[in-house]
């Protein structure tokens, strides 16, 4: 079933959205749609009791971290300093993303919908919870975002060679271990309201902490090393196919190696713009041309 939400649950998530977008106007703009997203969020009962302590508490270790590497380099203080609040962020990142945390009521836009011929059924959330570790990665601790054409095309033209064969070889895999089957599907109202959710609450929030905090800080901390760049990779895919442990060992795998093409790309592009885009490029091709979310066991 496909629910239409309630003119205030709307106008939680508009802002919230709005509040995404504003990323990339500066950090006044995005606080302030933020602020404007918690409000409307606690008038609608997306947000309830203790979620103002978490949505405080991820701001603080983020502005923490943020702080600390202003710090001078090489002391004492700043190591200490980093190292706490990276454990923050991890954290507190962690279980607002995997929903373990209370005061938030997602929003459910999908209810048990079969999109696929022996699909299991599909449930959408539009997560809050989930959207606010991205919004704060990237507003506090990943700057600078892409400002200009220019940069946009530069990080493009790095990105273009790697994604086709990226989703072509996902793709493949998901096929011969009988995850999915090939099964094209247009239904318009749908796919524009999955993929307004996916782009801007899964893969922002996802990119934005297994690839804009987990690899960057790493491949930072081992710059100089002979294989700091290959290990922040490899530990970011990993991590990112952990991550997915709830759809099973399969599941997993397949989320792993998505996710080592989305480190490459960002690795490759610096631009957290581009594996956001990439992630989305191949879910979109999941969507569109695949049984989704995946085959019923037996099927």
């Amino acid at each position: 079933m496909l629910n239409v939400p309630p003119f205030l649950t709307i106008l939680t998530y508009f802002a919230l959205l709005l509040a995404v977008f504003g990323l990339w106007f500066g950090r006044y703009v995005w606080l302030a749609l933020m602020a404007g997203a918690v409000a409307a969020g606690y008038a609608s009962g997306v947000l309830h009791g203790p979620a103002i302590a978490w949505i405080v508490a991820l701001a603080g270790v983020c502005i923490g971290y943020d702080r600390a590497r202003a710090l001078p380099s090489g002391g004492v203080r700043r190591s200490l300093s980093l190292a706490l609040a990276a454990a923050g962020v991890l954290v507190i990142g962690l279980l607002l993303g995997m929903h373990r945390l209370p005061g938030f009521h997602n929003y459910v836009w999908f209810d048990r919908v079969v999109l696929s011929k022996g699909a299991v059924p599909f449930t959408l959330y539009v997560n809050f919870d989930k959207t606010l570790v991205g919004i704060f990665i990237l507003g506090f601790c990943h700057q600078p975002l892409l400002r200009h054409a220019k940069q946009w095309a530069e990080a493009a033209r790095r990105a273009v060679a790697i994604v086709p064969v990226h989703i072509a070889l996902v793709a493949a895999g998901a096929a011969a271990i009988g995850y999915l089957t090939w099964q094209p599907k247009w239904d318009v109202i749908y796919f524009m309201r999955w993929s307004l959710v996916n782009l801007f609450f899964v893969c922002l929030s996802e990119e934005a902490f297994f690839r804009g905090f987990i690899q960057r800080e790493l491949s930072t901390a081992l710059r100089g090393t002979r294989s700091g760049s290959a290990i922040a990779i490899g530990v970011s895919a990993g991590l990112f196919g952990l991550a997915h442990f709830g759809g099973g060992a399969s599941y997993m795998v397949l989320a792993a190696a998505a996710g080592l093409g989305y480190a490459i790309v960002y690795q490759r592009t610096r631009s957290i713009e581009m594996s956001m885009l990439a992630h989305f490029a191949l879910n979109t091709v999941h969507f569109l041309l695949f049984t989704y979310p995946a085959l019923q066991p037996g099927e």
